[in-house]
């Protein structure tokens, strides 16, 4: 019987769509229900900010790509709906989004299937952590220290289970950054690389004991010049720790400040940074990818990591900025404009971008939603340049350090106070501040004197002017 099908797709209704007399399939009708909800006229009336609207798409590609059934889609949207709206009212940015208060909210919206796949898809957003994995990491990094040579592993077991202690710690007082297992795991690589260099180089050694400053330094001069500072730091904090728990009895590194290196990438000349923008504005048309990719780094100081994970969705042409994680919005110029414009129009040609959320994709991976990969971005911007995405962002801080402060790269950059530091010292720059203000009270206080002279000069004759005129007037 007709009454029996699904006007849409054909297929046989149930026993309770024909006795509530409904003409649909509950596939159907819930196709339309994700239709609705991913809408641009639904986004526009539920959400304000630009990171929950995306928010919320990503997570419809993500239900798309694993196959989740179209009924269970439009519950699952229907219910992350209210939850993403309540999150933008309470938080200002994505990052400032509490974890503890995300799983109290899963908790609440029950559904167990509906909690897995979205617990799932904020742990791919990388806003939720996976403890999981993270215990997988930790069980493997115990099972790797119980390989290392006896007369070496005490040391190593107490300073990691001392570590995994005060992880711990920090996220039971709910810290914001509590410390990282993957800090946990590098530090780890870094000191069986100093055991295997012992074991190979001082056979003779019998443990921890008989270790010397010599055969410290002799194993930070095998590192990388940039990487020794800071492996020096790591291992005095490793053997103090062993000798306040008495498992060694000295500490073989001394306790020194640290060193400055000279810089491994020196910034580009004034002259050079003009010819690089007229380079980039002689591209604009005949390369436009190459020239949007080097003026991010150039003019912005965005990284090659920011620039992979940028969205679609994270683009705000009517504010005129983009949204970034872990930084600031970045403004777009009147050039940045132009740029994007054409940088769209050449990304609008590819047969796969609709399908893509990510802002710069790839020839290589036409059918598969991921950043494009690191070297992606530095062989376009070397190509156009000649010179590495790193390399202009060393050059945008420098400059914007010189002619603004540090403290401006923390504010309007995004970095952190030991990351500024490298481009100036913020009480050197004040200082200068100071200085050139009162050298230019000076300079105004000693116009003064002469401004006065010459008021005094000209009074006499103004005054035998208005006599004159008086007289004349008679």
């Amino acid at each position: 019987m007709e009454s029996l099908c699904c006007k849409e797709c054909g297929g046989r209704l149930r026993p309770s769509d024909i006795k509530f007399e409904r003409f649909s399939c509950i596939s159907c009708t819930s196709k339309r229900r994700v239709a609705f909800l991913l809408s641009d006229q639904y986004l526009d009336n539920i959400f304000v900010k630009m990171w929950a609207r995306g928010l919320f798409k990503r997570l419809g590609l993500f239900l798309e790509t694993f196959d989740v059934p179209i009924p269970a889609q439009a519950l699952m949207l229907s219910k992350a709906a209210p939850l993403l709206q309540e999150a933008e009212q309470t938080f200002l940015r994505l990052d400032d989004v509490d974890e503890t208060w995300l799983e109290e909210k899963i908790e609440q919206a029950g559904k167990r299937i509906y909690a897995r796949f979205f617990r799932a898809f904020l742990i791919k957003e990388q806003i939720l952590s996976s403890e999981a994995a993270d215990e997988k990491k930790l069980e493997a990094l115990q099972a790797k220290i119980a390989l290392i040579p006896q007369q070496y592993r005490r040391l190593m077991e107490v300073y990691f289970q001392e570590q995994i202690t005060l992880r711990e710690r920090h996220i039971q007082q709910h810290a914001k950054q509590p410390l990282a297992v993957k800090t946990i795991v590098h530090k780890f690589m870094l000191f069986q690389k100093l055991i295997r260099w012992l074991l190979e180089q001082m056979p003779d050694l019998c443990g921890w004991e008989m270790v010397q400053e010599e055969h410290i330094q002799a194993f930070l001069l095998t590192l990388q010049p940039t990487h020794r500072e800071l492996t020096r730091k790591d291992l005095y904090q490793f053997f103090r720790l062993g000798r306040k728990k008495k498992v060694v009895t000295h500490v073989p590194v001394m306790n020194l400040p640290s060193r400055e290196l000279p810089r491994t990438i020196e910034p580009l000349t004034r002259d050079e940074q003009k010819a690089l923008a007229r380079l980039i504005r002689a591209n604009i048309y005949s390369q436009p990818e190459e020239a949007f990719l080097a003026a991010l780094c150039f003019y912005h100081g965005l990284s090659t990591a920011q620039i992979r994970s940028i969205r679609t969705s994270d683009v705000d042409v009517e504010r005129g900025l983009i949204h970034l994680k872990d930084r600031p919005p970045l403004y777009l110029l009147a050039e940045d404009f132009l740029l994007l414009e054409q940088f769209l129009l050449k990304r609008k040609t590819l047969p796969y971008a609709k399908t893509r959320s990510y802002l710069f994709i790839s020839n290589q991976a036409k059918f598969d939603e991921q950043p494009v990969p690191e070297q992606y971005v530095a062989q376009r911007v070397r190509s156009l340049t000649g010179h590495t995405p790193r390399c202009l962002r060393i050059t945008c801080f420098t400059a914007v350090s010189a002619r603004y402060g540090p403290q401006y790269l923390i504010e309007a950059f995004g970095l952190s106070l030991t990351h500024a530091s490298r481009y100036g010292n913020l009480k050197e720059y004040l200082l200068e501040e100071e200085m050139k203000q009162q050298k230019e009270d000076f300079a105004e206080l000693s116009r003064q004197p002469g401004q006065r002279k010459k008021q005094q000069a000209s009074r006499p004759q103004r005054k035998m002017e208005s006599e004159q005129h008086g007289s004349t007037g008679q």
